[in-house]
């Protein structure tokens, strides 16, 4: 039905329909879909926004979607806001990601605020970290520390607290506590501004009569269980979005800080660990090298074990390029330290060898479990080897199982007494 031009009557012909064709010859399967994946784009930043996660991402993805569907449209959209104005499908999509900014409640806003009491008479340094490290005042006069997290929810799955001492023995000079999330985010719920002691002897951190964090001798799996979903994490927290920055290895510097874990100066060595960690697994050789040259000095043993454990925590994805970094004749010495005489040598190592899950660390976690003294040493080795031969034909776990079944090792005597059985710790 047409409309005539000179008198207004209606033209009541039978003619058939005009055949819209897309602009610019478009093919229209592309045009639906555009549209498909622009409303899908939507749809998932309102679920992210919803589900509380990053509002950033939230809104990125939401315009991005918006702007698709006006594009696949070919739309000619014009708008003004706070006195801009904009012309087009990708600038309103700008435009729209502005506003969202502007007036969407911000869910990280606010601050984990506490205090923490306790002798620090022998402490050098001491770091609470979340994902990163918080900020700490210490306030020397009053014996208390105090520290600020930002966010209103704890990030990671374990909060830890490195504590660097002015003291000399090997053993005494570093040592981290760790503790379940769960429990210290009950505790930051409870009150609006927590308040902790600090145990330097029995090195843990108590909040009234409960034992919030505390040195630990023994990995434990549902410490990790979080690994699995890092690139779902990497999603919600934007960092799909951000642009990797790449290092460039220099072996200067890394050697450079593999001399200086011998300082005498508390703040170079720490300094040295926290450099070794972020080096990448370039440098995993080079810390194995003194690893081995030096194997009986605390100082080179404890740093190099940490900067291998905190590389693989802060990005378990390199777990396989540290891994081809590695020869068979470093699992002994790795395997070797997880069973350490020192807890915070042994917990790292253990943490280590349990993330990599790398085969080669299967023999020599069953000749030291079979020679394990206490139980925080036999948990270690069981759970390495648990991760570590996990893709072994059926024949070698079996073999594994019983040679850890032997009556005459130490490993059946720690078992026996804990009343279980190999098959149900390994759990293959």
């Amino acid at each position: 039905m047409a409309v005539a031009g000179g008198n207004g009557e209606r033209d009541q012909s039978n003619s058939p329909p005009v055949n819209l064709r897309p602009e610019n010859g478009f093919p229209e399967r592309y045009i639906v879909f555009g549209v498909g994946i622009g409303i899908f784009l939507v749809l998932l930043g309102t679920i992210i926004l919803f589900l509380g996660k990053n509002q950033v991402a939230s809104s990125l993805t939401i315009c991005v979607g918006f702007g698709l569907v006006l594009a696949a449209f070919g739309a000619k959209v014009a708008g003004s806001w706070a006195g801009w104005s904009a012309t087009g499908a990708g600038a309103m999509a700008v435009l729209l990601f502005i506003i969202l900014q502007q007036y969407t409640p911000d869910s990280e806003a606010g601050l984990l605020k506490g205090e923490i009491g306790g002798d620090f008479s022998r402490v050098a340094e001491i770091r609470i970290i979340d994902e990163e490290p918080m900020y700490i005042y210490r306030d020397v006069q009053v014996r208390r520390i105090k520290f600020i997290g930002v966010g209103k929810a704890l990030k990671s799955k374990r909060i830890r607290i490195q504590v660097d001492t002015i003291e000399k023995e090997p053993g005494k000079e570093f040592f981290e506590i760790t503790g379940d999330t769960d429990k210290i985010r009950a505790a930051f719920a409870k009150d609006t501004l927590i308040q902790w002691h600090f145990d330097y002897s029995a090195r843990q951190v108590t909040d009234g009569e409960d034992v919030i964090l505390a040195e630990q001798d023994a990995i434990s799996p549902t410490a990790f269980s979080a690994h699995d979903d890092i690139l779902l994490q990497d999603w919600w927290g934007l960092k799909a979005f951000a642009q990797e920055v790449v290092k460039v290895f220099d072996l200067n510097l890394v050697n450079a800080a593999i001399e200086d874990l011998r300082n005498d100066d508390t703040f170079i060595r720490r300094n040295a660990r926290d450099s070794l960690a972020s080096a990448g697994p370039e440098a995993v050789p080079l810390l194995l090298t003194a690893l081995r040259q030096s194997e009986d000095d605390y100082r080179v043993r404890l740093g190099v074990i940490y900067a291998l454990a905190e590389m693989l925590r802060a990005d378990p994805a390199k777990g396989p390029a540290i891994s081809q970094e590695l020869n068979e004749d470093d699992f002994p010495l790795l395997v070797k330290a997880a069973a350490d005489q020192d807890k915070t040598i042994r917990y790292q190592a253990a943490e280590f060898l349990y993330v990599l899950q790398d085969p080669r660390a299967v023999i020599p976690s069953i000749d030291a479990a079979k020679g394990a003294e206490n139980e925080g040493i036999a948990n270690n080795q069981i759970l390495i080897l648990r991760q570590s031969g996990a893709d072994l034909p059926s024949n070698e776990k079996n073999d594994i199982v019983k040679q850890l079944k032997d009556p005459s090792i130490n490993l059946n005597n720690i078992v026996k007494q804990r009343s279980f059985s190999v098959e149900k710790i390994l759990k293959w």
